[in-house]
């Protein structure tokens, strides 16, 4: 008998168009004047515009493992869905961040808006889940591995470990290194030493107006930036996806050494890390960093962040988010290809490597 995680492509759908119903429940609040949670604040016609994207991507979600999704062109389930998925994605802007925060903090600034952005990491996933195998089984693969195979085919075995292509392995090189002038800034005052002057005495004494907790405040006087831990935690995920000690637990990682990595394991967060870092890094950077040096907009003027120093800042942190969410999500494309699990059905005993989405 088959697992419930083997059988996704028969659930999927449902659980998309039950997940939607909620999520539309959410945003017919917000478009009724709700704000609890809500990032589109004082945008009520844009909620309305999301509540009815989200519906037909619940109605095409549930049609499309039903026999009317079969009898629709294929093209009207396949834009419902990628849409609302898009949608969902976009919603899960700031879940990292606030992750991370909870993780040193204990907590979030706005916990509804963190719970909405975890609904969205959901839907996202289930929507994106149900479009591959809708796609995959109206072109006559199997809607499980994306291969040409008769039957519905069963899980055996893992592909073969593989590292990534050398294109997308130089990518997250150049991600990983994007992160240098933030973590030499970030480490600089977390000995108190002066960046873009500014001396990491401020830099402590701003964590403490804003309430940063006791492990975060232990850290900075111990020289060790949390952000910088992350950063260098976001580094390792990019070389594991990258590399094949990503898919097999290596020799320094006892006691599972030896064992595949499961799956999700480093694609939920790569994933939930380039919907975020990825455009708020880009945007960032065409909307923050960009305007005053084209003299088309004046520098930053907040606090810390004034001035021209207050921009090198800015650039250290929102320049890396660029570059390393966007090497961060080709790598975990890559990688999801790789390691998609490979089907034997009656038809075809030996299985194959897997094919493009």
């Amino acid at each position: 008998m088959e697992s419930v995680g083997r059988l996704w492509p028969r659930w999927a759908g449902y659980a998309a168009g039950a997940w939607s119903v909620g999520a539309v429940g959410v945003a017919l609040y917000w478009a009724g004047g709700g704000e609890t949670g809500s990032p589109l604040a004082d945008a009520r016609a844009a909620a309305w515009v999301v509540a009815a994207f989200l519906g037909v991507g619940g109605i095409m979600a549930v049609s499309s493992v039903r026999g009317v999704g079969r009898q629709m062109p294929r093209w009207w389930p396949l834009t419902g869905l990628w849409t609302a998925c898009v949608l969902a994605g976009a919603g899960t802007f700031g879940f990292v961040m606030n992750a991370l925060q909870l993780v040193f903090d204990g907590t979030v600034d706005d916990w509804p808006e963190f719970g909405v952005e975890a609904l969205c990491a959901v839907g996202a996933a289930l929507l994106a889940g149900t479009a591959l195998a809708y796609q995959r089984g109206t072109a006559g693969r199997c809607a499980r591995c994306g291969r040409f195979h008769a039957g519905t085919g069963s899980v055996t075995a893992p592909p073969p470990v593989s590292a990534a292509p050398r294109a997308v392995r130089w990518g997250a090189y150049a991600g990983a290194l994007a992160f240098a002038p933030y973590v030499a800034m970030k480490t600089t005052w977390a000995f108190g030493g002066s960046f873009a002057g500014i001396e990491g005495e401020q830099v402590v004494a701003e964590f403490e107006r804003n309430g940063a907790s006791g492990l975060v405040l232990t850290l900075e006087r111990y020289g060790l930036d949390f952000t910088t831990l992350s950063a260098l935690a976001g580094v390792f995920l990019l070389m594991g996806l990258t590399h094949e000690w990503g898919q097999v637990f290596p020799r320094w990682a006892p006691p599972l050494a030896g064992r595949r990595v499961p799956r999700w394991l480093p694609l939920a967060p790569a994933w939930l890390g380039a919907l975020t870092l990825g455009p708020y890094g880009v945007v960032g950077s065409v909307a923050y960093l960009l305007p005053p040096v084209l003299g088309l907009g004046g520098l930053p003027h907040d606090g810390l962040l004034s001035g021209w120093p207050g921009w090198t800042v800015a650039a250290c942190g929102i320049g890396a988010f660029a570059a390393y969410g966007v090497a961060l999500g080709a790598a975990a494309w890559s990688y999801q290809r790789r390691t998609r699990p490979l089907c034997v059905s009656p038809g075809s005993p030996g299985g194959g490597a897997p094919s493009a989405p």
